[in-house]
């Protein structure tokens, strides 16, 4: 990684994840289609299901389009454009809670999961506004029996899931919809609300979520040892009949969802929805056959395929877990199995452990202590702040990852944990502000992963173990192309030595990284070596 050889890749402006034309991502996806659906599957309810599209934006292995389906004669799809997803800020700085960049790549999704639905006689219906008013108005006009959801877990999400359930209880249906009495008081539509989107099923852990331990490798060692991973929930290809509607809506334009458009010209150019998805398997798994190397490149930097790129599809739900892992274990018995192939695994592992975790330990994971309610002395100072955010900073390495976050919606996970270790450790900046600012950018921002992974980054996390720091220069050397690569855009901002010495400066005079002062004053700032952790074990990875 630290030869110049791979300076071509550089010139390569912007690249386009996955990288198949429009023809080959159809087929795959009605070859995939084929492979994972089922002509067996039999209906046995009656009357209308609504399925609420929530962070699972797809069809294959869709639990919770798959329990509507069966336990309902019509299933009416919705999607609520909820302006607290779109026009709100940040709970603690005020940064917009979702990013043009996002924003972009959520139309995407679900241009393509109407597509998809259209194609298996469904249709997506599209409504603007908040979930708890439009859901129980759908559900007495078309006198639905129940409503079906993916349960989340954070607190946000869980509040709007109460308000639509509350909502849904002030609705009388007639007594003919296909629906007993008992199973809701009043013969109103119940919130049946559907786990997904792990691997493992919260109803198999071997322990209760108040006893998931808190550190990650006794987690995994346990479930592997002692669950199972269900089998893909393999939905009929036909999903109709459709509910007569006559106007089901149009997927919104950035400017309609109060979002700033932005282009995406250099880098990364993720395109949304599950037939991308579906593709970037296939093309990463077994046209470009990089899984069994994945181990020996995740930590790389630049390009499409040091890593899957999953992540921005496993957050939007667009793509199932449990799919990924049946695909392992199909190139496992069809081509080879080695430490790559489980690699992908443990991967997916950590992000089941950090939305377990976020079952366990609630709010404070948003919390300024984290689990443990670690007393830590942070600053919140606005310019050096600003510098990382803008990447000004004045560090090359650190510049090039944040100009990339901004640009593209993405970043390595080395990057992340780079940047995130300059920021709270070498700035002493309150971790939060980090977090937050992630929050805005990120096309994979899901709420247990990011702030999962910044509790550790800033040792606050619930393991104590986790207490890491990157040091900057010799993770520079080893990343050197792709600092190059965005490095015209680093040294484009003003007064860039300026605002290096700046930045020195401040970082002296404001004392911010207490802990270590003597040694900062005596060899400056990035140049002391702490514990550097240099290899990719032990750490929950956000682009798998």
């Amino acid at each position: 990684m630290n030869s110049r050889s791979d300076s071509s890749s550089s010139k390569v402006m912007c690249q386009m994840v996955p990288g198949l034309d429009t023809n080959e991502k159809e087929y795959i996806l009605d070859q995939t289609f084929e492979l994972y659906t089922s002509k067996m599957v039999k209906r046995n309810g009656k009357g209308t299901a609504i399925v609420w599209f929530r962070n699972d934006l797809r069809v294959l292995d869709n639990e919770v389009l798959f329990k509507a389906w069966v336990d309902s004669e019509s299933v009416l799809p919705v999607y609520c454009v909820d302006p607290r997803v779109f026009q709100a800020s940040t709970r603690y700085f005020g940064f917009p809670k979702t990013g043009g960049l996002r924003g972009q790549f959520i139309i995407e999704c679900l241009v393509d999961l109407k597509k998809n639905l259209m194609k298996r006689g469904l249709n997506l219906l599209i409504r603007h506004g908040k979930p708890e008013e439009i859901i129980p108005t759908l559900a007495k006009d078309f006198a639905s029996h129940a409503v079906y959801a993916q349960k989340e877990t954070c607190s946000e999400e869980v509040n709007v899931e109460k308000l639509v359930s509350k909502a849904l209880r002030r609705v009388q249906l007639p007594h003919s919809t296909g629906r007993s009495t008992s199973q809701g008081s009043a013969n109103s539509p119940t919130l049946q609300l559907v786990w997904g989107g792990t691997l493992y099923h919260l109803d198999d852990l071997p322990f209760s979520t108040n006893s998931i331990p808190d550190v990650y490798t006794q987690f995994r060692k346990s479930v592997e040892a002692k669950c199972s991973i269900r089998s893909c929930a393999k939905i009929s290809m036909s999903l109709g009949p459709a509910p007569c509607i006559e106007d089901w809506g149009c997927v919104p334009s950035i400017e309609q969802l109060g979002l700033q458009p932005q282009e995406v010209s250099k880098g990364l150019r993720f395109l949304g929805g599950e037939t991308a998805a579906l593709s970037r398997v296939y093309e990463y798994f077994w046209k470009k056959d990089f899984l069994k190397i994945y181990k020996e490149t995740r930590n790389g930097m630049l390009g499409p395929d040091y890593s899957t790129k999953f992540s921005p599809w496993l957050a939007s739900g667009s793509l199932s877990p449990r799919f990924i892992y049946e695909e392992v274990k199909r190139y496992e018995k069809e081509r080879l199995a080695n430490d790559s192939t489980y690699w992908v695994l443990f991967e997916l592992i950590w992000r089941d452990y950090f939305r377990f975790i976020s079952v366990k330990y609630g709010n404070s994971i948003f919390h300024l202590g984290g689990p443990r309610n670690v007393e830590r002395r942070w600053n919140q100072d606005q310019r050096l702040f600003d510098s990382w955010r803008n990447g000004c900073t004045g560090y090359p390495l650190i510049d090039a990852n944040m100009k990339e976050l901004s640009a593209t919606g993405f970043m390595s996970n080395r990057g992340r944990q780079i940047v995130c270790s300059f920021l709270v450790r070498d700035m002493g900046i309150d971790w939060r502000m980090g977090a937050e600012w992630f929050e805005t950018f990120l096309l994979d921002y899901d709420p247990c992963s990011n702030y999962g992974n910044w509790t550790y980054g800033a040792g606050v996390g619930n393991d104590p173990r986790e207490d890491r720091y990157f040091s900057i220069p010799k993770q520079a050397q080893t990343y050197d192309p792709a600092v190059s690569m965005w490095h015209t855009g680093c040294r484009s901002c003003k007064n860039f030595q300026e605002r290096r010495g700046t930045f020195l400066e401040n970082y002296t005079w404001s004392k911010l990284c207490l802990s270590n002062l003597e040694t900062l004053m005596e060899t400056g700032p990035l140049q002391q070596e702490k514990t550097v952790m240099e290899d990719g074990g032990g750490r929950r990875r956000k682009d798998t």
